[in-house]
């Protein structure tokens, strides 16, 4: 077997050691066979996407709330990839678990095309509620949600400054929400909880 040497340009040092890959790292390593299960690529770090029963059905639940918002079911998406590209070396690909556009795109959806994004949580606390909302503010993203699943509760992030999210708002079971995008379409937080 030879040995292939990687261009520099397949990960970002990182000063913690830590090797950061890049999307081209990633889909080499999806082309050749070694990176098989979805995941997302969050700051250079792949994260699995492993799914589990529980939160499958929260996250029926939720996209059959979020397709009742929009005007097509053009405008969702249930965890496709989102791009956001901070340069031409760091590029994200989350794959938020649901997400509503502000029109339909043909490409692969930006951050600035994005009114809503939910994420459905039991395991993956730590990336969905303290990495990504950073991640999606600096993206332009109008609006996120954390449906965390073992607290039972709806944490809210709001008001997008380009950096972060000026308001953080955390709703328990019998609290009603409406998205900003559909100011008319409250639900009860707990109707989306399993």
């Amino acid at each position: 077997m030879a040995i292939v040497a990687l261009p520099e340009t397949f990960w970002n040092p990182a000063p913690s050691g830590r090797l950061r890959l890049t999307r081209t790292a990633c889909e080499f390593l999806e082309n050749s066979g070694l990176l098989e299960e979805r995941y997302e690529l969050i700051e250079g770090e792949i994260i699995s996407k492993v799914q589990n029963y529980p939160r499958s059905e929260s996250l029926s639940l939720v996209f059959s709330y979020v397709l009742s918002l929009a005007q097509s079911p053009r405008y969702v998406r249930s965890q496709a990839t989102l791009e956001i590209r901070e340069s031409d070396q760091k590029v994200n690909r989350p794959e938020p678990d649901v997400f509503l556009l502000r029109e339909p795109v043909r490409r692969v959806a930006q951050g600035k095309d994005v009114l809503l994004i939910v994420e459905v949580t039991d395991t993956t606390h730590e990336t969905d509620l303290n990495r990504k909302p950073a991640l999606y503010a600096r993206a332009g993203v109008a609006e996120y949600w954390v449906l965390d699943l073992e607290r039972g509760q709806l944490t809210v992030f709001r008001q997008n400054n380009g950096e972060a999210w000026d308001s953080k708002q955390e709703f328990d079971e019998e609290a009603q929400i409406a998205p900003l995008c559909v100011p008319g379409k409250p639900i009860r937080v707990g109707d989306l909880l399993v």
